[in-house]
């Protein structure tokens, strides 16, 4: 950013998730510490019994559609659902409403990783019925008409780092000029390509996701959309109150392996987003880990949390939603700006004597920071895919 471009403000959030729809609810979910998951039915022969998945529940997928239905229609994908439901409640958060002359030149940008996977999911079924629908970039399209913007619409896939990287670009954008607002959206639901992607690499299992612990084995795929309004200094209204100052969008890519995270490129990434916001590492207060339970990523992630933010209060709501995928960004990017309003953070679902290493992880019950100040959001995703976030309270 340069001396002269302008400050960054979130004025809304909204998400639907594994604990139902609305904030409100997914923070009840967090701050109540109890995995949300449920057994995946076996997809082809030979796939494990029993293996862990975590759901948007059926009121809140229904109450999604009932909401969405006029907007982005009723042959829509329940990705684009999840999408259009996130940005209404986030628009309607930041008190404005759809076609508001701070949205109709608005940026909208979707980060997904599996996008519209289910259209091929039927066709390969032999149901080739809203095949002429399959474009990710179909959900940008749906984001824009529910927020009534003819602005620029796009769709970044980063694959997990998707909605943090969908969150540099709207940043870049505002701070270029091209727009006062931007409506950010991760999103990603329910996909069989997913399940069993993650099922050969033998990465889900009966035992669902344990951040940080000993004994941790397991990703638990999940569901889900998240959304933040992004505003300008400028473009702010009187009545609008921001969550947060957006001081960091920081995106790379190590390339190193197609699964396996990079421990110089995670670092590297750490640095660059730490030299956006003019921050040394000291300063970070609460980090929302990727956290995903597998043995590579926590290790590589949590040793960098001991070298270099030893202080910093660190959860990963990965073991009690899961892992929402490309909307994963998304869930850390509205837990930080709750944690920055409401000044808690909510634990991470495993006992404090199962942590492998010193860190300052918040287990048991949620923690109160009232100082808090700056709050860091890490996304990682296969092929090197690096994205952290960092948020400052408005004082």
């Amino acid at each position: 950013m340069t001396a002269t471009a302008p400050r960054v403000y979130v004025t809304g959030v909204g998400i639907i998730s594994p604990a139902g729809a609305g904030r409100q609810a997914y923070w009840d979910g967090l701050c109540a510490a109890a995995p949300l998951f449920d057994e995946l039915s076996p997809l082809y022969t030979g796939m494990k019994l029993g293996s862990l998945g975590a759901w948007v529940p059926e009121p809140a997928r229904e109450a999604a559609i009932a909401a969405t239905k006029t907007e982005v229609g009723a042959q829509s994908r329940m990705a684009e659902i999840y999408a259009a439901y996130a940005a209404t409640e986030a628009i309607e958060d930041a008190g404005l409403l759809a076609g508001d002359p701070l949205l109709s030149r608005s940026v909208v940008c979707v980060g997904t990783s599996d996008g519209q996977a289910d259209v091929l999911e039927a066709i390969s079924a032999g149901d080739g019925a809203g095949s002429a629908r399959f474009s990710s970039a179909g959900i940008g399209s749906s984001v824009a008409q529910v927020v009534g913007s003819v602005g620029p619409a796009f769709v970044v896939q980063a694959t997990c780092a998707s909605t943090n990287a969908a969150l540099s670009c709207a940043r870049d954008a505002l701070s270029s000029g091209l727009a006062e607002t931007a409506v950010v959206v991760g999103c990603d639901a329910y996909s069989q390509k997913n399940i069993i992607g993650f099922s050969s690499l033998q990465a889900i299992g009966p035992t669902g996701c344990r951040p940080f612990s000993k004994d941790r084995r397991f990703v638990t795929p999940a569901e889900g959309a998240g959304a933040l309004v992004l505003q300008t200094e400028r473009s702010l209204r009187q009545d609008q109150h921001p969550y947060a100052e957006l001081v960091a969008a920081s995106i790379s890519n190590d390339a190193s392996h197609p699964t396996a995270p990079d421990p110089e490129g995670v670092k590297a990434c750490h640095r660059r987003a730490l030299g956006e916001a003019g921050l040394e590492a000291s300063a970070i207060d609460v980090i929302y880990a990727h956290g995903t339970g597998s043995r590579i990523n926590d290790a590589i992630e949590g040793n960098i949390f001991v070298e270099d933010f030893p202080r910093a209060a660190v959860t990963a709501v990965k073991g009690t939603i899961g892992h929402m995928m490309g909307a994963a960004g998304a869930a850390g990017a509205v837990a930080a700006c709750l944690t920055l309003k409401h000044r808690l953070v909510p634990p991470t679902v495993v006992d404090a004597s199962e942590v492998e290493l010193d860190l300052n992880l918040v287990t048991g019950a949620a923690r109160s920071v009232p100082d808090v100040r700056y709050v860091q959001n890490n996304a990682f995703g296969f092929g090197g895919n690096n994205a952290i976030t960092i948020f400052r309270r408005i004082s």
